[in-house]
């Protein structure tokens, strides 16, 4: 029992992550949390940044042999944003690529092995441009295969190299395998040494289903019962987590009040064509949320 307790905390690492940048705001606030975690595990930031060359740029690249002006600045400030942080002892590559920015970005995360990827976004768009449109961000965190860190434009600005986050709140939305998240949440809360705060959000239509609730709890508890982190025994009781579902309302407005926190969710995998049709919890979540979301992608399987 003592191994197989030492290979959950094996299982999770922090050596590389990727900081995907537009150069905006919301990317130099992604870019605080980015070092203040690369400092934490002692890992390495790759920053990527994906564009593309209006088609007059192109031309001139072809004719001249050599890079347009546009890609020149790209360049320059994505040296810009690394020389930065390298100043604070983190080691830093950068990675300038172009073409459409939600496949290269997860294209950039596969190749540096990442850990995590971190995003900035701007909020959260309704009605038809975000059904047609859709964000790049939403994109992404929708698709990507490693956990993803997004730090909304809520999310207080001035954190600095200690994080200084005091609690970890977990949220299950208990279709995809709970035990991701909450196992995750736990082994983040015993690094940053904080307290962990679980969250089950029910559907509308879970609202009376007293016994998945049973069921879905009941594999929550006996998941916990042989994680290394030592944990309250009421964490191994159904009870506990039956008394820790509420509703998407109640979710969202704990995370809109919820300030130096780190919230851990799952997020379904999904279809190019859902990633147009669908706003995820998870992406409404970090786009409201005071504090940064981190996402794991979840397999589809359902009880």
């Amino acid at each position: 029992m003592a191994e197989n307790r030492q290979k959950s905390l094996d299982h999770y690492q922090m050596k590389n992550i990727v900081l995907a940048t537009d150069f905006l705001e919301s990317s130099r606030l992604a870019l605080d949390y980015a070092v203040a975690l690369c400092h934490h595990f002692d890992a390495t930031l790759t920053i990527v940044h994906a564009f593309e060359l209006p088609y007059v740029a192109e031309e001139a690249e072809i004719l001249a042999h050599r890079a347009s002006v546009s890609r020149k600045m790209a360049h320059e400030r994505l040296e810009a944003f690394a020389t930065g942080v390298r100043r604070l002892g983190i080691n830093v590559n950068v990675d300038l690529r172009e073409g459409d920015p939600c496949n290269t970005v997860l294209k950039s995360a596969l190749d540096h092995h990442c850990d995590l990827l971190v995003l900035g976004t701007h909020g959260i768009y309704k009605g038809v441009y975000h059904a047609v449109v859709g964000s790049n961000a939403e994109k992404i965190l929708l698709s990507t295969q490693c956990p993803t860190l997004t730090v909304g434009r809520h999310v207080m600005a001035g954190v600095d190299l200690n994080l200084g986050i005091t609690e970890v709140l977990v949220i299950s939305d208990w279709h995809c395998e709970t035990l991701s998240p909450l196992l995750y949440g736990l082994w983040l809360g015993s690094e940053f040494g904080v307290p962990v705060h679980l969250m089950h959000v029910r559907t509308e239509g879970e609202a009376e289903d007293s016994v998945l609730g049973e069921r879905l709890a009941g594999l929550s508890s006996d998941a916990l019962k042989g994680f290394t982190v030592a944990l309250e025994p009421e964490w191994s009781s159904a009870q506990f987590h039956l008394d820790r579902i509420f509703s998407a309302h109640d979710v969202i407005q704990r995370v809109e009040t919820s300030l130096k926190s780190l919230i851990v969710t799952g997020v379904h995998l999904v279809s190019r064509m859902e990633r147009h049709l669908h706003a995820s919890l998870a992406f409404e979540l970090a786009a409201r949320a005071a504090s940064p979301l981190l996402s794991l992608p979840c397999n589809e399987t359902r009880l």
